[in-house]
């Protein structure tokens, strides 16, 4: 192990292996059995482990001081040093309507059905009319939970008075609890809050705010229209996957300069106070455009040979798992990346021939382009395993 200007670098196995079995026949004779099935063998596979080991949690805890290499709760650590935390999870959230024959009400963590039997409870105690009543409910784990119209509606616990439920529209999902990978992006964007430019000082604290996931911020500085963006002259275009609409305007218009154009099909609006001389106060208010990601599903599949003939192999895990990989708008997408996320998974099996596609008729094995304002998201029904 060597810790020098250029860091840390530790011995694999197999070095500190052949250095210890080195050592021992210095000690006992060149002509002593190190085999794997000698006892002196064993103890030198013992003693190598050992001091793999050791030089493992040594290079850890060297790297926990670096936000670039620190995981879990180091990495939560450095976070104070910038004031923020890592995204907890949330839930799912849909609203459902509850038709009655007559007057109830429904307790607290009153429960549902969808048709995956994932269970949706209500968040307080509702009173309920005689006919239609929309209530929000919320699904009882927490990440992405994916209901489709029309398929929440079984009853777990059920009351005579209630004669149906439907959600007319998909559950908004919620998210699982931030990785580590998205947690350092997340947190290499927040520094350039003190940037100089006004994109970035925009970008940076757009993306402070809750539940905002990513941010990409287009420009026209020129005297000319952009057809490429479709962005016209002195203009900027946001682009914010999450967040509330109000505070998204209200940065935006706090941020933007003088006289700059905005783009985008929504629209928030941030109310502002001027104080006079005579201390009443005057009010205007901003309306604010800016655009939500336009989501393009992405479709993968890869063939795959066990390690081990006597393994099983878990494909809806991996595919679960897979779903979980974070997309940033405006991010070409290369399949070779995809081959480290598989591995990082599982190491049960050797993946190969991997292709990914943005329609499930065009496939490519190398580089797949987003468009400005896209990005990639990605379902399990989209992933496909073939064992060979």
């Amino acid at each position: 192990m060597i810790i020098d200007r250029n860091g840390i670098q530790i011995d694999t196995f197999e070095e500190i292996f052949d250095s210890i079995s080195t050592q021992f026949k210095d000690i006992y004779g060149q002509d002593i059995n190190i085999s794997q099935e000698s006892p002196d063998g064993q103890m030198i596979g013992i003693l190598a482990n050992t001091v793999y080991d050791l030089q493992t949690f040594i290079s850890r805890i060297y790297n926990s001081f670096d936000p670039d290499f620190a995981q879990g709760q180091e990495l939560n650590k450095i976070l104070k040093l910038i004031a923020e935390t890592r995204n907890p999870p949330t839930k799912s959230i849909v609203d459902l309507i509850i038709t009655t024959n007559s007057v109830v009400t429904i307790p607290a963590g009153f429960t549902v059905k969808d048709d995956n039997d994932n269970e949706w409870q209500t968040l307080k105690e509702e009173s309920l009319d005689v006919g239609e009543n929309t209530v929000t409910f919320e699904s009882s784990i927490f990440g992405n939970i994916i209901a489709m119209p029309n398929t929440i509606t079984t009853p777990v616990d059920v009351y005579v008075e209630i004669d149906s439920f439907t959600n007319p529209a998909s559950a908004i999902a919620g998210r699982d609890e931030e990785t580590d990978t998205n947690l350092r992006i997340r947190r290499n964007k927040l520094l350039t809050v003190n940037a100089k430019s006004t994109i970035g000082g925009i970008s940076a604290k757009l993306i402070a705010l809750e539940n905002v996931s990513d941010v990409k911020v287009y420009e026209n500085f020129t005297d000319t229209y952009d057809a490429e963006k479709d962005l016209h002259a002195h203009s900027i275009w946001c682009i914010v996957d999450g967040g509330d609409v109000d505070e998204i305007a209200e940065v935006i218009a706090k941020d933007k300069t003088i006289g700059t154009g905005l783009k985008g099909l929504t629209i928030g609006t941030w109310l502002e106070e001027f104080v006079k001389g005579d201390g009443t106060v005057r009010y205007h208010t901003h309306e604010i455009l800016f655009d939500r990601p336009t989501e393009i599903p992405l479709y993968i599949r890869f063939s795959y040979k066990k390690r081990n003939p006597l393994d099983t192999i878990d494909e809806v895990y991996i595919k679960n798992e897979l779903q979980k990989q974070f997309f940033n708008i405006d991010e070409d997408l290369n399949a070779t990346e995809l081959y480290a996320d598989i591995y990082g998974i599982t190491n049960l099996i050797v993946a190969f021939d991997l292709e990914i596609s943005n329609d499930g008729v065009t496939w490519v094995d190398d580089i797949l382009e987003m468009g400005y304002g896209e990005k990639f998201t990605l379902s399990t029904d989209n992933i496909t395993l073939t064992e060979v």
